[in-house]
């Protein structure tokens, strides 16, 4: 499974001062989600997902990048077009590319193969809505 989260960039200065789990913008995940972005056997067909495994973390920072992410999540969404569920992950991960294009001096995405503390996620949130909005 892969976590994708949205970061506030830190400055050189304040690294000492924030825990990265303060950083979290937005954050989401589905168990099966694997299954449709690592895709590192497909390296002629995706530009970012084909470094996506189970090893390493994927960071991405600059807009050429997040926007290749964003073809090779259209052709993925095509590939799953009778799975609404991830089909709908797919798109909020779309979302998350375009928040972080919009705030691109703010904001970066992270792919992770490693979980996430749950405890990170805000404590307010109704549970069908905490760690993606796919099974809606």
């Amino acid at each position: 499974m892969q976590f994708f989260s949205v970061y506030r960039k830190i400055s050189p200065n304040d690294l000492g001062l924030a825990e990265k789990h303060k950083r979290v913008i937005y954050r989401s995940e589905h168990l099966r989600n694997s299954s449709f972005l690592e895709r590192e056997n497909d390296e002629d067909k995706f530009k970012i997902l084909r470094y996506v495994d189970d090893c390493d973390p994927s960071i991405l920072m600059k807009i050429s990048e997040i926007l290749e992410l964003i073809e090779d999540l259209e052709i993925v969404i095509v590939e799953a077009k009778h799975d609404i569920e991830i089909s709908n992950h797919l798109k909020e991960i779309i979302f998350m590319c375009k928040l972080c294009i919009w705030n691109t001096n703010d904001f970066y995405l992270e792919i992770s193969p490693w979980g996430v503390n749950t405890d990170s996620y805000p404590k307010d949130l109704p549970e069908e809505y905490k760690f993606n909005i796919s099974c809606l």
